[in-house]
């Protein structure tokens, strides 16, 4: 290696010069600078920006030419795969004899889609880390084969889980593809144990969501139709998969979702980026909601914006009298009128609103 690349790589080399060499300006060989290049971006240096910039300016025959040569210590390859889109120079760096399941490993998340059908192919990878298998799940490009294949490779080599949830997981998976569930269960993760944060996030006095019970009062409460047998889907899968479930699901799962007693299930759904204003304003009404959520609620400008929204979250009881009392003035004076003949509303709130009312029309006089 060249003696310059050799003192940068040891930490041994002036800042200026490293500045020179890591911009393209000395002359050194493309093999030893790529792995200067290499140790600065993926050591996140303080050259990082300006060696991701010379490397991403090189041409593409320079990088495919280095890529036909071995390459040790291999941070090379990661720094192609993370920070390339070419897909002849990706391929040639995926199939490289010198990669390291760790380096698809951390490069997965940035591979563009094309690329994910060479690493489906290497399954001593996949034998190696098998966290390989979640990170190509949970990739955006993912498709149903692929997400079929890492399962039953998952299940039948690997023998991670047990043959119901594997039964269960490629009945999902069928049912995404034949438009019968919400594309976002494809993307669930594997059943866990409730964690201690988990569990203290159910109410104390919380029983099961019973699923007929639940599609019943949903026709009741707000007209709505639900799947029974998503309602029954639901119910037995861990807190973990239903958490994911109401940061990503369709308007079925967060209507029945947003029902459940456990806070942090309830708090994703309003994370959830495919809800609509109307199921917050429902949602803010719902006397038997977390108040977390209604603090979600408010801390949400748009959202803020639409009376119907602010009414309620000044109507709820759960929320907070701080919340309540910071929103009172955005009330109309019909409603405060109403709010306090309304026995629900906390007593200092119609006090309150009495007393804004009172100052209003004494100022009027």
């Amino acid at each position: 290696m060249h003696p310059i690349v050799e003192r940068y790589l040891a930490n041994q080399l002036p800042e200026p010069m490293a500045m020179a060499l890591l911009g393209g300006s000395l002359p050194v060989p493309p093999a030893d600078f790529i792995q200067a290049q290499a140790q600065a971006v993926l050591s996140v240096s303080s050259l990082a920006e300006r060696a991701l910039q010379s490397f991403q300016s090189m041409p593409e025959s320079v990088v495919h030419g280095l890529l036909l040569e071995r390459i040790q210590p291999p941070a090379p390859l990661e720094l192609v795969l993370r920070f390339r889109k070419e897909m002849q120079i990706i391929e040639t760096a995926l199939l490289h004899p010198d990669l390291t399941a760790e380096i698809v490993e951390r490069s997965i998340p940035d591979l563009p889609g094309p690329a994910l059908d060479i690493i489906s192919n290497n399954q001593v990878l996949w034998l190696q880390r098998p966290v390989i298998l979640d990170l190509l799940e949970l990739h955006p490009a993912a498709d149903y084969n692929l997400k079929r294949r890492i399962n039953e490779f998952r299940f039948d080599v690997l023998k991670l889980v047990p043959e119901e949830v594997k039964k269960d997981r490629l009945e999902i998976l069928d049912e995404v593809e034949a438009g019968k569930l919400d594309k976002a269960w494809a993307e669930l993760p594997l059943p866990k144990e409730e964690t201690a944060e988990e569990r203290e996030a159910v109410a104390p006095d919380a029983v099961p969501l019973d699923p007929e019970a639940v599609v019943q009062a949903i026709k009741e409460f707000e007209g709505e139709e639900v799947n029974l047998s998503v309602a029954k889907r639901i119910a037995r899968l861990r807190t973990n998969q239903k958490i994911m479930l109401a940061i990503k699901g369709g308007k079925e799962e967060r209507t029945i979702l947003i029902r459940e007693s456990n806070r942090l299930i309830q708090e994703n759904v309003m994370r959830n980026g495919r809800i609509t204003e109307g199921e917050v304003a429902f949602i803010a009404n719902m006397r038997t909601i977390n108040d977390g959520v209604l603090r979600i609620i408010t801390m949400n400008r748009e959202w803020m914006k639409k009376y119907t929204i602010v009414k309620a979250i000044v109507y709820n009881p759960r929320t907070p009298i701080a919340l309540a009392m910071s929103n009172l003035k955005r009330i109309n004076e019909f409603d405060m009128k109403l709010m306090q003949r309304d026995k629900n509303i906390p007593e200092v709130l119609r006090r309150e609103a009495k007393r804004f009312l009172e100052s209003k029309n004494s100022g009027k006089g």
